[in-house]
């Protein structure tokens, strides 16, 4: 009887390993050419980092030893998550770092991890954790194909006014209220902030909402809105703002809340922007804004974007700006990120082209994978809308807590705060209008 030949059996596939390199300096056809190179499966783009994947001992090959931050020689795909670092990184997460860009990490679980719920470590986020998508950018450093643009001059002028010794002085005003959205100081905080605005000629108004008080039930809060009505075109609305409550590392706390950087940085910040563009007096309205409950749910932004809905002034709405923890840097190399959704990219190209002609020292990363800030409702309304926030966020120690006071922001504090307002100064007097020779090509048609 003749002998059968054995069935086939398929090749087992080869062994993964991942490469983790430095490509902070790369310009952009470096690192496509590593991203395109025939020994890469797929990658990951994170900032400052690249993720290569591919056939152990093959992908190491694609690379130059002095680029490589890290490698994991084994690697199963089914183990690895996206995890969100909000506004600082959870030590106790589970898993272990592979690498990190914007405000996400890439971890390694094991099986018993991947078992087991993932803890949510940022106030309940249901979006915290995420699987991969293979050859996805997570957020990338901004690189322009060519030298800056020329700048205007009528968006210099707006960028010049900016005062950053006056705006650490309004942040060390608010700062020394405790603005839990739960305690009596935080009306304290809204009545300067709302004489700041009326001081600058804006209709002031300071629309409450409710939100979950700390014992049960709601409690009634207020943002704060000042507006300026445009010159040209009032029914064209710019919406600028950032949270003006704070928090310690008790959510429910209404003692010791200074809230230096998160986020007497951002609202003093919407108040400088106020001066600056004010001045010129733009052809669109510009609603400056602080919200409240932003620490416990984003309930602030929520409600204006519920109250936008109901009058029917969302469609007026043609971009936002939000602006959180914008003043610490831990060194003198000042790092910007800005973010949004894949659907804004070129709204995200504004403010990276913006910061390379009127502030050439900031570093800009651009992420399109947003998390955890007033941004978000905006986001989920279909607005466009940009969050501005410093990139070392994830390191600074006093990050809700009790010492988050003035002189711990540091001694970078003016030049990094400085230089996110200037950014956004530019890109703030392109939307809203100094003259007609700068809006963007189909600004006027922009999805309402």
């Amino acid at each position: 009887m003749p002998v059968l030949p054995a069935p086939a059996i398929p090749p087992m596939p080869a062994e993964q390993s991942a490469v983790v390199i430095d490509i902070r300096d790369a310009d952009v056809w470096q690192v496509t050419a590593r991203k395109q190179d025939a020994r890469v499966r797929w990658w990951l783009e994170l900032g400052d980092q690249l993720v290569l994947v591919g056939d152990r001992g093959e992908v190491r090959k694609a690379v130059a030893d002095r680029e490589v931050l890290g490698e994991l020689v084994d690697l199963d795909r089914a183990h690895l998550r996206l995890h969100a670092i909000g506004c600082v990184r959870e030590a106790h997460a589970p898993g272990r770092v592979i690498a990190r860009g914007g405000r996400w990490e890439l971890r390694e679980l094991s099986i018993s991890e991947l078992a087991t719920p993932l803890p949510s470590l940022h106030d309940g986020h249901s979006d915290e954790w995420r699987e991969i998508e293979p050859d996805s950018v997570i957020a990338r450093r901004y690189r322009p194909d060519g030298g800056p643009a020329p700048a205007n001059p009528d968006i210099q002028a707006v960028v010049d006014s900016i005062d950053t010794v006056r705006w650490f002085a309004d942040l060390t005003t608010l700062a020394a209220w405790d603005r839990s959205s739960y305690g009596p100081e935080l009306a304290q905080s809204r009545a300067w902030i709302e004489t700041q605005f009326s001081g600058l000629g804006l209709a002031v108004s300071a629309p409450a909402f409710t939100m979950p008080g700390s014992a049960g039930g709601q409690i009634s809060v207020n943002n704060v809105i000042g507006t300026w009505t445009g010159s040209r075109f009032p029914d064209q609305w710019i919406v600028v703002g950032g949270h003006y409550d704070s928090r310690n590392s008790s959510l429910s706390s209404i003692v010791n809340t200074p809230g230096a950087e998160d986020n007497a940085s951002g609202c003093a910040g919407v108040i400088e922007l106020a001066r600056a563009l004010g001045a010129v007096e733009p052809e669109r309205s510009i609603l400056f804004m602080c919200y409240a409950g932003e620490e416990q749910g984003l309930y602030g932004s929520k409600a204006h974007v519920q109250a936008l809905q109901v009058s029917g002034d969302l469609a007026k709405v043609r971009a936002v700006i939000t602006m959180d923890m914008i003043g610490y840097s831990a060194d003198t190399h000042l790092d910007a990120l800005f973010e949004s959704s894949a659907t804004w990219s070129a709204y995200l190209d504004q403010f990276a082209a913006a910061a390379a002609t009127y502030v050439p020292d900031l570093h800009v990363t651009l992420s399109t994978n947003p998390f955890g800030s007033d941004h978000i409702p905006y986001l989920n309304a279909g607005k466009r809308t940009v969050l501005a926030i410093e990139y070392d966020y994830d390191s600074y120690p006093y990050y809700h807590r009790t010492t988050d006071t003035p002189d711990h922001v540091g001694p970078n504090a003016q030049s990094m705060g400085g230089a996110i307002l200037k950014t956004s100064a530019a890109v703030l007097a392109e939307l809203a209008g100094v003259n007609d020779s700068i809006f963007l090509d189909g600004f006027e048609d922009a999805t309402p």
